[in-house]
C-alpha cells in the first residue's frame, strides 16, 4: 500500500493477512535482537523503528528508559502511543503522514523534535516542552504566520527549520523575532537563492529552489532577517559572522551608506593591524641583526670557550668538548641568534 506524502509514497510492508505491520512485543523482542538491545526494555535508552512500515506508535509502555526514538519513514498519521516516555530527548518522526501535533506534554524533557515530511498545516501543543531547542519542520504545509504563531509559546527553541513550505506571509518575520534564543534558521530552500528569482508567477520548481514564497517577499531578506533576530548565527546557507552583523546595524539604522561606510571601517582596520604586526616584526628583525652579526663573526674568547687541551685520557677530553659546546651555545643564545 502506498500512501501519498508530501514528498513521496511511504511503503508500508503487509503481513501474509494483508494487515499493515504492529509494533508488538513479539516484534519488539526480535529487534532487540537485531539491534543487540537489553532484554530489559526499560534498560535500553534508543530504539529504532524506522521504515518499518507501521501505522501505529503502540506498545512502547516498557521502554520507560528510552532517550532517543527514531520512528520515521512509516505511516503513522497521529502522534500517540508515547505516555510512558518520560525521558525522551530526541524524538524522529519526519517522513510520515501527520497533520497534527499532539499528545507531546508527556515528554517534558524532549529537546529536539524532527517533524519534517508531514503534513502539518499549523503548530500547537508544544508550550508544555519547556526544553525544546531543535524543531525541525521542512517540507510540510505552513502557510501563514498564524501558522507559526505557537511558536511564541516556545522561547527555548534555538534551531528551527522551515524550509520548502507554503509560507507566503511577511509576517512570520514579526514571530521569528519573538524567538529570543532563535540562533539557526532555514527558511529557503536547500540547494536554492533568492537571487535567481525573477518575479512573476512561483512555479513549482521555482519554489522548490526558493524555499518559500515568502522569501522573495521580503525586502533585502538576509540584512532583514539578521537585524530582526539579534541572536542569529547561522542563516540558510552560511553563518553569520561578527563582521556581517555590525554591518547590518549600522544598515539598519543608516541604510546603504552606512552599511558601506561600515565595511570600510572594518576593511580599514584590518589593513591598520596587519601593518601594525608588519611593523613589529620588522622592528623584531633590526634589534636583532646587530647581535647577530657580532656574535657570528667575534672569536671566542678563553672564558667562553676553553682550550681543550691534549689529555690522555680520552674519556676525559670528550666532557671538555661537551663543556665548551655548551657554553659556545649559551653565548649564542645570549646574542640572540
Amino acid at each position: 500500500i502506498e500512501l501519498g506524502c508530501p514528498t513521496g509514497a511511504v511503503v508500508l510492508s503487509m503481513g501474509d493477512d494483508g494487515a499493515t505491520r504492529r509494533i508488538t512485543p513479539e516484534e519488539l523482542k526480535r529487534l532487540c535482537k537485531e539491534q543487540r538491545l537489553f532484554s530489559t526494555a526499560s534498560l535500553n535508552e534508543k530504539l529504532y523503528l524506522h521504515y518499518r512500515g507501521y501505522s501505529r506508535i503502540e506498545g512502547l509502555g516498557a521502554w520507560t528508559g528510552l532517550r532517543a526514538l527514531w520512528l520515521e519513514g512509516n505511516g503513522f498519521g497521529a502522534i500517540e502511543g508515547l505516555e510512558a516516555q518520560q525521558d525522551l530527548r530526541c524524538l524522529y518522526l519526519h517522513q510520515n503522514c501527520i497533520k497534527r501535533i499532539e499528545h507531546l506534554d508527556c515528554c517534558p524533557k524532549l529537546a529536539t523534535l524532527q517533524l519534517s515530511d508531514n503534513m502539518i498545516t499549523s503548530l500547537s501543543n508544544l508550550s508544555g516542552l519547556s526544553r525544546l531547542s531543535t524543531l525541525q519542520l521542512a517540507h510540510n504545509k505552513l502557510e501563514s504566520a498564524d501558522d507559526l504563531r505557537h511558536l511564541l509559546m516556545c522561547p527555548s527553541i534555538s534551531v528551527l527549520d522551515l524550509q520548502n513550505n507554503l509560507l507566503d506571509d511577511p509576517a512570520v518575520v514579526d514571530i521569528l523575532e519573538g524567538l529570543p534564543q532563535l540562533a539557526v534558521l532555514q527558511l529557503q530552500g536547500e540547494s536554492g537563492s533568492i537571487t535567481s528569482y525573477t518575479g512573476g508567477t512561483i512555479t513549482a520548481n521555482a519554489r522548490a529552489s526558493i524555499g518559500n514564497p515568502v522569501v522573495t517577499k521580503i525586502k533585502d531578506y538576509r540584512r532583514t532577517l539578521i537585524s530582526r533576530c539579534k541572536s542569529l548565527t547561522y542563516l540558510d546557507d552560511r553563518p553569520v559572522f561578527a563582521e556581517e552583523r555590525l554591518a547590518v546595524e549600522a544598515w539598519s539604522i543608516g541604510g546603504l551608506p552606512a552599511e558601506r561606510a561600515e565595511r570600510r571601517r572594518q576593511r580599514e582596520e584590518k589593513e591598520d593591524a596587519h601593518r601594525r604586526n608588519l611593523q613589529y616584526m620588522k622592528e623584531l628583525a633590526t634589534r636583532a641583526l646587530p647581535l647577530a652579526t657580532s656574535a657570528a663573526i667575534a672569536p671566542p674568547s678563553a672564558a667562553q670557550s676553553p682550550a681543550l687541551a691534549p689529555a690522555v685520557d680520552s674519556e676525559v677530553s670528550y666532557e671538555r668538548a661537551l663543556h665548551a659546546l655548551e657554553a659556545r651555545r649559551k653565548q649564542l643564545l645570549a646574542a640572540g641568534c
